[in-house]
């Protein structure tokens, strides 16, 4: 979204005819397909990260799971 805000409708442009030069008009459909499913996937996959970590908050607000780091080591009490 920030790029198309700073790129003018000459610049698109420009884009755009270089796309077509290079991949040829009968490769634009599957061009076009294939970031289309790129897209999807990869909104999925930012939906579902999301969803787990809300999930997760929910438990830890409830207290069904401990969420202290597991690397920290305990030392022993100094006996002074």
């Amino acid at each position: 979204m920030l790029l198309a805000i700073m790129l003018g409708p000459l610049e698109i442009g420009v884009i755009l005819v270089v796309v077509l030069l290079i991949f040829g008009p009968s490769k634009l459909p599957q061009l076009g397909s294939s970031v289309g499913k790129m897209l999807r996937g990869f909104k999925k996959e930012m939906k579902e990260l999301k969803d787990d970590d809300a999930a997760d908050a929910e438990e830890a607000a409830r207290g069904e799971i401990d969420v202290t780091p597991t690397d920290v080591k305990k030392e022993p009490a100094s006996g002074s």
